[in-house]
């Protein structure tokens, strides 16, 4: 009756129950969740099933789990049976085959039992760690925080100081802004009085470029060879005023020829005086002629001999 039962349940649960299959143990100290029946996988393939459970020892604390598991599988000598659960709460075997080794184990050997630690279990102690973690920051925050508990009417007087300071801040903040904002219009008056001085330069400027462009007009190299060329002049007159060659030579560096030609003025002022004094010396008409008459000086003699 107990055989029918097991191979009807295990051809519920899709298991091939005319395929041969041998037996292996695998202890664990704890196997919650584990029953009779479930499944026995490798590598995500259903290979075998929990067929029974018991206590192996009079302290109760191992517990001996039997095992059909295909005989086409190769179970090698470090083979891990992993006990594990899914999301549901499901237990299940895990096969974990050791490739390392070609020691084959023989059926109702044992095999290395494992727990794996299940989601909810990882949850936990993730929670665990973390209230831990908060409860290490809450106290450090106290710590840090306890100070200013003991100093808080200075801390007050210093929140107190900071908002003054802040307002403070903001007056200033203000004042700059109307600073700048009046430098601005200043900076627009002194850039608008340019802008109009900057204009009124034009018509100047344009002059000057007229005058320029007549300055470029005129050959100025044709001039400074006609002034090379008086020059030239005026240093051979002076040359010639240094020699004593020509009258102005003689007449610089001679002064013979200098009283000479004074005296010849002398004689000549003489003259003129005379001819202006007595035109009839020197101007007459006669229809019978008269005598010469002596020269003005002769005559200035005889009256002072007289």
């Amino acid at each position: 009756m107990a055989s029918a039962l097991y191979i009807g349940f295990n051809y519920l649960r899709g298991l091939d129950v005319f395929s041969p299959e041998q037996p292996y143990y695998v202890k664990f100290n704890s196997i919650s969740g584990l029953n009779k029946g479930d499944r026995v996988i490798l590598n995500g393939l259903d290979v075998g099933s929990v067929v029974e459970r018991r206590f192996s020892n009079a302290a109760y604390d191992e517990i001996m789990v039997t095992l059909y598991i295909d005989r086409t599988i190769t179970m090698t000598e470090g083979t891990i049976a992993r006990l594990s659960q899914d999301l549901l709460g499901t237990a299940k075997i895990q096969l974990i085959v050791n490739h390392e080794t070609d020691q084959v184990l023989a059926p109702y050997d044992t095999l290395i039992g494992e727990i794996d630690e299940g989601l909810t279990e990882r949850l936990t102690a993730t929670g665990l760690d973390a209230a831990d973690q908060l409860t290490a920051l809450v106290r450090t925050m106290q710590d840090v925080l306890e100070p200013f508990a003991q100093n808080k009417a200075e801390l007050d007087s210093t929140i107190k100081n900071f908002k003054a300071l802040s307002e403070n801040l903001v007056e200033l903040t203000d004042a700059t802004k109307n600073s700048l904002d009046q430098f601005n219009l200043k900076m627009e008056y002194v850039t608008d009085s340019l802008v109009h001085a900057m204009g009124g330069m034009k018509p100047l400027m344009a002059e000057y470029q007229a005058l320029g462009e007549k300055f470029n007009a005129i050959d100025i190299e044709s001039r400074l060879e006609k002034v090379d060329s008086v020059l030239l002049g005026t240093q051979e007159l002076l040359a010639s005023l240094n020699s004593d060659e020509g009258m102005l030579g003689e007449l610089k560096n001679n002064d013979s020829l200098y009283h000479s030609l004074n005296k010849t003025m002398v004689d000549l002022d003489s003259l003129f005086m005379d001819f202006r004094q007595n035109p009839k010396r020197y101007v007459h008409f006669s229809l019978f002629g008269r005598k010469n008459r002596p020269p003005a000086d002769k005559k200035k003699k005889r009256r002072k001999d007289k």
